[in-house]
């Protein structure tokens, strides 16, 4: 290898680091006081932050001739583990493929042909029933919400990605409690007691390892979009949204899972959405009707 390609090698490498360790130190947040966020994170601050309240009787409907349906391939495909994290903010879920290729994607609706590959999930949640979800719709809040994170497949990895206005894609899907058709233990649900310090993580593998679909079930033909950011620091404005119509069913026990999670502090891990941003002059389409 010759000096150039070595330095550039180099130089490389590090703003990798440099970009990383941005995103480590923006872990570092509470969600007791997200309005001062921006104070540490600028772009907490932006004009197109996100979460939302969606009312849908402003939305637009997408243009006839636009490629409405999303694409998701390989939603079914399980992956060799599933590393479960407790980081302090949320439980988050990372798949390992045996091949990159193997990575779910999604394409089509506001994304058109681009692909995005999936990075990982987490969850936010409240401490009660009426509060939990991230977005709301016209002004009522779920119990719970899922995000499933996304990266443009032309920026190679979400590190990189992250940086770009249309880097990131995050699928949106909103739960209620509904205890009288769901009786719990999910697989996602399961790992949950052996995370429940904040820093603690896990292994699924074997038989316990679930696809993508189990989570975010199979309906994705209704769905609203918008222009928007990560919800947490450092709150980068590079997030196309796709938030489902509708709602998915969640058992007691399992959202009682998630709320005996502990925070960095010891206490309950609950309530950690962020309220919802001014939407400034972005327009929320809807897509499928």
């Amino acid at each position: 290898m010759g000096p150039c390609k070595s330095a550039r090698g180099a130089l490389y490498g590090l703003l990798v680091l440099i970009v990383r360790s941005a995103l480590v130190i923006s872990a570092d947040f509470s969600y007791d006081d997200p309005d001062r966020w921006a104070e540490t994170d600028p772009a907490c601050g932006g004009s197109r932050q996100s979460p939302i309240d969606i009312v849908p009787s402003t939305t637009v409907a997408a243009p006839d001739e636009h490629e409405q349906s999303l694409k998701l391939h390989g939603f079914y495909r399980k992956p060799v583990s599933i590393r479960v994290e407790n980081n302090g903010h949320t439980a988050q879920y990372t798949f390992v493929w045996s091949k990159d290729s193997h990575r779910p994607t999604v394409t089509g609706g506001p994304l058109g042909r681009e692909q995005y590959a999936f990075e990982q999930f987490h969850f936010h949640w409240g401490a009660e029933d009426d509060r939990g979800s991230e977005h709301t719709f016209d002004g009522q809040a779920l119990a719970l919400e899922v995000h499933f994170v996304f990266f443009n497949r032309e920026y190679g990895t979400f590190e990189k990605a992250v940086e770009q206005p249309d880097g990131l894609s995050v699928l949106g899907a909103l739960y209620s409690v509904r205890g009288d058709k769901t009786k719990g233990d999910t697989k996602w649900a399961r790992p949950l007691s052996k995370i429940r310090d904040a820093g603690s993580a896990t292994t699924v593998e074997g038989k316990d390892v679930f696809s993508l679909h189990e989570v975010a079930g199979g309906d994705w033909e209704r769905y609203y979009s918008y222009p928007g950011s990560l919800t947490t620091p450092p709150c980068a404005e590079s997030v196309t949204w796709i938030v489902r119509n509708g709602s998915i069913p969640v058992a007691p026990k399992d959202l009682r899972a998630l709320r005996n999670l502990l925070d960095s502090n010891g206490a309950p891990l609950v309530d950690n959405f962020r309220p919802v941003q001014p939407l400034n002059d972005r327009t929320v389409t809807r897509y499928g009707f």
